[in-house]
């Protein structure tokens, strides 16, 4: 009886331990999904595509941006279902979890995912667009050595 009491506390403190790992994990850690690198074309900054999403499932994409650039990402559906929007860096900072546009600054140099969700019961196709700005560049100017004419 000793024996499987001792085996019964021990399974708790490590069931106790594994859950405490997973609450202090870093929040990506338990949201990042296989997705779909959007790499944009040469000169461009927007990136459009379809998809399509059966009943109650999601679509994942990333992107690398850097901090400080502009952008915006919406979904529309093409036959007037209701799709879900999320956005996130892959340190876990939500930009948005609800609704179909985002428009704002990215807070850090990192990958951000969007996740597309379709959570009604009939298959939707839809078109997501995304455009992150290049930075500006601020003119710096650069010492030169000036013109002697002697």
């Amino acid at each position: 009886m000793k024996g499987i009491l001792k085996n019964v506390i021990m399974t708790g403190v490590l069931m106790l331990g594994a859950l405490e790992i997973a609450l202090t994990a870093k929040p990506a850690a338990a949201i990042v999904l296989p997705a779909q690198r959007l790499q944009f074309a040469l000169g461009t900054d927007t990136e459009s595509l379809r998809g399509y999403l059966q009943p109650e499932s999601l679509n994942s994409y990333v992107f690398k941006a850097r901090a400080g650039q502009q952008g915006s990402i919406s979904v529309s559906s093409l036959t007037g279902q209701p799709l879900t929007l999320s956005v996130f860096g892959v340190d876990g900072t939500r930009l948005t979890n609800s609704g179909q546009t985002w428009i704002g600054q990215l807070p850090a140099s990192e990958d951000y995912f969007v996740r597309v969700t379709n959570q009604s019961a009939v298959p939707t196709p839809y078109t997501l667009g995304v455009t992150i700005f290049p930075l500006r560049n601020h003119y710096v100017p650069q010492p030169h050595t000036p013109f002697v004419n002697f």
